[in-house]
């Protein structure tokens, strides 16, 4: 008996040794096991992904480690790490976790069953790609990640499209715009002149005078010039105010979410989208 349990754990030592390692228990809706981010970036991103929960009772989870180690993949972790959180409302399915592994140099966004005819593949991709992978390779992990959850729960609230997936309706293209628009805002708040937001203003009358008509050129000119200096002179402004160096002014840690007390029981729908930088 005893030779044939010495045997049975010879068999199974290798699926033990291979077995997925849990990184801990969540503290909070962002868990910074690798230490990538900053404290302030934590902070604010806590309080974002609070107030989202509350408002919506969507759950997203960001995650950093280490490594998923060397019998995981990217895909296999994120599966089994959604799983023992429990991401997401039970039944509903309505969670997403996005995981940066740190030394692997790979990164996932897991989506639950309820929320995948929001945050498509597609959709999916296009932050990982054009979003995080950018700033990752530029070393700023702190604003890739800011700006993927804004991405993220742009896509949640069904306004961001890829560029497979372009605005058909009026709707469709006002979600478009609100979503280009943040992009332009966080790019204008890094410099201190607050010039070229009117030089942009006066840009985007020009083309709508060229594609539309004269007379809309020269109205949208009137309205955008003045507009675009008083959006960069505000973003400029406020830029060194709630920002450290990472990351849009909009997107500072205003307001106030619950405390966290765990996740409510989701499950994954496999649907989501892997890279690397």
């Amino acid at each position: 008996m005893r030779k044939l349990s010495i045997f049975a754990l010879i068999l199974i030592a290798p699926s033990l040794l291979s077995a997925y390692i849990s990184p801990g228990s969540p503290a909070g809706f962002v868990n910074d096991f690798a230490g990538l981010l900053q404290p302030r970036t934590i902070s604010d991103l806590n309080k974002i992904l609070s107030q989202f929960e509350s408002q919506t009772g969507n759950e997203i989870s960001v995650v950093t480690v280490s490594t998923h180690g060397t019998d995981e993949t990217i895909e296999s972790y994120a599966s089994k790490l959604f799983e023992e959180w429990g991401i997401g409302k039970e039944k509903e399915d309505n969670g997403l976790l996005l995981i940066v592994a740190k030394d692997d140099r790979e990164m996932r966004i897991e989506v639950g069953y309820g929320l995948e005819p929001e945050v498509t593949d597609i959709e999916s991709s296009y932050i990982i790609r054009d979003v995080l992978a950018p700033a990752f390779q530029a070393g700023d992990f702190d604003l890739g990640i800011r700006n993927a959850v804004q991405a993220i729960i742009v896509s949640i609230s069904g306004e961001i499209k890829s560029e497979t997936r372009m605005p058909t309706s009026v709707g469709d293209w006002s979600g478009f715009f609100i979503f280009i628009l943040f992009f332009i805002i966080s790019i204008l708040g890094r410099s201190k002149s607050w010039w070229f937001g009117g030089l942009l203003g006066l840009v985007a009358g020009v083309l709508i005078g060229v594609f539309v008509s004269l007379t809309a050129g020269i109205i949208s000119t009137i309205i955008l010039v003045p507009v675009g200096l008083f959006i960069d002179y505000v973003a400029s402004k406020n830029a060194g105010k709630n920002d450290g160096p990472h990351g849009p002014w909009f997107f500072g840690g205003g307001g106030h979410g619950g405390g966290f007390g765990g996740f409510g029981g989701g499950m994954s729908g496999g649907g989501g989208s892997s890279g690397r930088w």
